[in-house]
């Protein structure tokens, strides 16, 4: 691991450094509970000749290319502590100017970070508030020279990332998802101006925190996306873990040469002219990459694009009332006893068949083949007494299975000619509503 500098370091030796927040960074979410424990422990703790508050990893960007990269440390983890420390010692300062962060020269531009910004600085203003002017001073004396921070730099982000997830035992481990987003950022740099990438993190942090929880990003990708890439090719999709990213990496336009890309490198410039001529300003029209689930992933923009466009699609069939499909989630994957754990393994994988027929086919012919989908899937909860996700993940890529009919399936019909297996006398009982729905999509009584 290419450890560059792994120190401790005083919080003034810290903040003397040309530290900055990364577009692929999280925004500022500390709320007062966080930042009332740190002022908490200084406090206590002011009387030691030295406190160490933890661990701050930073990244040293070998690959800089303009002068004001150049020397930058891009914090990976310690930006919360890092920010709360600064808006305390900042406070604290009242105008002195003892310190000189780049940290107080950062842009923000997520509303979140803004606003707990605000918040916690009123926060710190009003536990010092009280305090004698030389109490603030020690005060400040303590956190810049006797407190600190264990600072390891790394010149490689992956390995930067690998060692906060390793080594993070107070803090919640980086997401997968966040990995994901600092690769496909960083394949980025060079090919879109800041203003296009700000505003894919932008649609990435909405994504993250939606008004929905079944529907934020990390379940789309990890529940939907990740599970359909990998039993579409016959392999385990139980776990999307920061082990398994790869399966959303794949290759960078401008520099992959290998002949299979043509027709990509292709598609992706008939889109971009399409959309860069002049005639849409009048004409208003845009087309969007026409992806497909299972696609080679393309480094980058196209992969966040990948992302959203997926979001939309789960949305369009299966959230809210209006959704294409909720009708008939609604009738059959909602009955007594849905709300199981094996129940809801089986619901996952039905919605994952059906999303992966849709992405192939469109509107055509979907009310039946979500049929053939439930059928294929909910026979699971009749033929097993107790379902894990093992079981789930063994029926999904088999080689006989719906997945690998739909991968191979040129048209509708050959999805809506798929033989689910059925069984006579069913070994799980509680399951009638699922029982009597299967029955009725046989006999073709079903509407929807």
């Amino acid at each position: 691991m290419a450890i560059v500098f792994n120190q401790p370091q005083t919080i003034a030796q810290l903040l003397e450094q040309k530290l900055t927040i990364p577009e692929y960074q999280r925004p500022y979410k500390w709320q007062s509970k966080h930042v009332n424990q740190l002022i908490d422990d200084i406090f206590n703790h002011r009387t030691k000749a030295c406190y160490r508050l933890g661990t701050v990893v930073l990244h040293q960007d070998k690959d800089s290319k303009t002068e004001q990269e150049k020397g930058a440390l891009n914090i990976v983890d310690g930006q919360q502590r890092l920010l709360t420390l600064t808006l305390l010692c900042t406070i604290l300062d009242m105008g002195q100017k003892r310190i000189s962060s780049t940290l107080l020269e950062h842009k923000f531009e997520s509303s979140v970070s803004i606003e707990n910004l605000k918040n916690n600085a009123q926060i710190i203003s009003e536990r010092v508030a009280s305090l004698p002017d030389t109490e603030k001073q020690e005060l400040l004396d303590f956190v810049l020279n006797k407190c600190e921070l264990i600072q390891v730099t790394l010149d490689d982000l992956s390995e930067a990332f690998q060692f906060f997830d390793s080594q993070n035992a107070r803090g919640k481990a980086l997401a997968p998802h966040d990995l994901l987003k600092a690769y496909h950022l960083r394949e980025m740099m060079d090919s879109t101006e800041e203003t296009e990438r700000l505003h894919h993190v932008s649609l990435w942090e909405q994504g993250v925190n939606p008004d929905d929880d079944s529907a934020n990003l990390h379940t789309i990708m990890g529940e939907f996306l990740f599970r359909m890439r990998r039993w579409i090719d016959g392999d385990y999709g139980i776990q999307f873990s920061r082990h398994n990213i790869d399966v959303f990496k794949g290759i960078n336009l401008e520099s992959t040469q290998y002949a299979y890309v043509d027709s990509m490198l292709a598609l992706d410039y008939a889109i971009e002219t399409f959309n860069a001529d002049p005639a849409r300003k009048w004409d208003k029209q845009t087309k969007a990459y026409p992806f497909q689930v299972d696609q080679v992933m393309i480094n980058g923009k196209r992969f966040f694009e990948y992302i959203q466009h997926y979001m939309a699609i789960h949305s369009t069939l299966f959230v809210g009332d209006d959704a294409r499909l909720s009708s008939f989630v609604d009738k059959h994957a909602k009955y007594k006893g849905s709300s199981r754990k094996g129940d809801s393994y089986v619901r996952n994988l039905f919605l994952c068949a059906v999303m992966y027929y849709y992405d192939k086919f469109g509107d055509v012919e979907l009310d039946k083949a979500a049929q053939i989908c439930y059928r294929w899937s909910y026979f699971l909860r009749l033929e097993l007494q107790r379902i894990g996700m093992e079981s789930v993940d063994n029926h999904a890529k088999e080689r006989s299975g719906l997945f690998r009919a739909i991968s191979k399936a040129v048209h509708p019909q050959q999805v809506l000619n798929f033989q689910p297996p059925s069984i006579k006398e069913p070994k799980f009982n509680n399951a009638k509503d699922v029982q009597a729905s299967i029955e009725a999509m046989k006999s073709g009584s079903v509407n929807e």
